[in-house]
């Protein structure tokens, strides 16, 4: 319990399930948009798990960093989460409870970016030093 005090961000670490069982869900309907979504849902959710459970490496941060840093910051990860929990809502209870938990724990992301109390935690820490990679986007540093 003393790590949820410290770093609330812990709490938010089963959200790759919520996005799984969202993918499947959507894959129930038959429609050639919703296996789309679905089969989108579920990969994306099958990185946040490997995101959020195991600490990435150095590669892993580099590739991270490169290709998706906005993952490595409060608000880019709470605006990712709550669109994911968005282009959930359709079709079936069970869609809207996964979506509406994914936008929650985006919504929280992005307050946990204002408040300014917490450290990111060690998931979220960019790498420390690849000259190769560049971010998508760099918010400014002062």
């Amino acid at each position: 319990m003393d790590r949820f005090t410290q770093n609330p961000a812990e709490l938010f670490r089963g959200v790759g399930g919520f996005a799984i069982a969202g993918g499947v869900g959507s894959l129930i309907n038959h429609s050639f948009s919703s296996i789309i979504i679905g089969i989108y849902e579920v990969l994306i959710g099958a990185i946040i798990i490997f995101l959020e459970v195991r600490t990435p490496t150095e590669e892993h941060k580099a590739l991270i960093h490169k290709y998706a840093s906005f993952m490595h910051s409060f608000i880019g990860r709470g605006v990712f989460y709550l669109l994911l929990g968005v282009l959930m809502l359709n079709y079936y209870t069970i869609l809207y409870v996964c979506g509406t938990v994914v936008g929650f724990v985006g919504l929280a992301y992005i307050a946990l970016n204002f408040l300014q109390m917490f450290e990111a935690p060690s998931t979220m820490q960019p790498p420390n030093s690849d000259p190769e990679s560049q971010p998508v986007w760099q918010g400014p540093t002062e």
